[in-house]
């Protein structure tokens, strides 16, 4: 009786030291990461703060992404109207994008 307990004490402890490791390596993503701002998470207040960004294509940043749920690589904001390469040059300087956590991206 007293191995039976040991034994279920035994795979439970297992089982919540796997859940907290892997709950651990699942941190959310940063809004803000070596000074630059999420694309994922930024708001229409943080777009308008960056250097080169007016109103009208912090919308169209959000509209593009609200499109696809999430923006998968930096590049995808070249398909938004109003960014030439050289904007893009500037702004990938000052965002990133982080995929949301198990993203089959």
């Amino acid at each position: 009786m007293l191995r039976k307990v040991v034994s279920v004490l035994t795979v439970m402890m297992l089982i919540l030291a796997a859940t907290v490791a892997l709950s651990a390596d699942t941190k959310p993503p940063a809004k803000f990461k070596d000074g630059k701002l999420n694309l994922n998470l930024a708001t229409m207040e943080d777009l308008v703060k960056v250097p080169g960004l007016n109103k009208d294509l912090a919308e169209k940043i959000l509209n593009a992404r609200k499109k696809t749920t999430e923006f998968v690589d930096i590049e995808e904001l070249k398909d938004i109207d109003g960014i030439d390469e050289a904007l893009f040059r500037k702004l990938k300087n000052q965002v990133f994008v982080e995929p949301a956590a198990g993203c089959n991206c």
